[in-house]
């Protein structure tokens, strides 16, 4: 049975934030809230993250699991390659935020952290428990929504499937999360950016940022 803590989402415990980081860095299980849904997540270092994470949801092999990353678009550079110039204007536009954004796969990301077609899904979430958990574990996280594939994604914790929480080895309850949808999702691969899923941002939003517009 995996360990619950209360914390406050604004001003998260020091404490806390160093325990579920020192999970993360051991390979362990994270469940936390962000604000879109409540994640379930790994270190993007973990060797055994990635399988325990799609075993827990039940979730297909060939849906990757996207990395939560800190606010900085020069990143996009480092876990991917040959990423576009409106890649970067959304990060700007959108980062910290619920914009997720598919890139070709740099060598710094592992061939079990990326999808089959050599692609990484990076966000940089809004939440300050997120950004605590990544700065205090030393680095990205891998996470998807912390529900099983098929049931919808939960927007407070007491939404979070007990089994979920069992399975995982440390749970963080911040309440309700902000937006209660999941991020939106854009294909930053080719010439023009596709919008693979509306979220909590706008699709009409996305594109005017993309081609540089406020």
């Amino acid at each position: 049975m995996s360990k619950v803590f209360r914390i406050d989402p604004d001003r998260p415990s020091a404490e806390v934030i160093n325990l579920a980081a020192t999970v993360l860095r051991d390979g362990g299980i994270v469940v936390f809230p962000t604000e879109t849904v409540y994640g379930i997540g790994a270190s993007a270092h973990s060797c055994f993250g990635p399988n325990e994470i799609f075993e827990i949801k039940v979730r297909p092999l060939d849906k990757p699991l996207p990395w939560l990353i800190e606010d900085d678009d020069a990143l996009l550079d480092k876990y991917g390659v040959d990423v576009p110039e409106y890649a970067h204007n959304l990060a700007k536009a959108f980062w910290p935020g619920a914009l997720t954004l598919v890139v070709k796969a740099s060598d710094v990301v592992g061939k079990d952290f990326r999808a089959t077609d050599d692609t990484v899904a990076l966000r940089s979430p809004d939440h300050e428990v997120v950004m605590e958990l990544i700065q205090a574990s030393g680095g990205p996280i891998i996470a998807t929504s912390a529900n099983t594939s098929g049931v919808p994604a939960p927007s407070s914790f007491a939404e979070v499937e007990e089994r979920i929480i069992a399975a995982a080895d440390v749970s963080l309850d911040g309440g309700e999360t902000e937006h209660k949808q999941a991020s939106s999702v854009v294909d930053c691969t080719g010439e023009k950016p596709v919008v693979l899923r509306e979220g909590a941002i706008p699709a009409d939003a996305i594109m005017q940022a993309a081609s540089g517009g406020a």
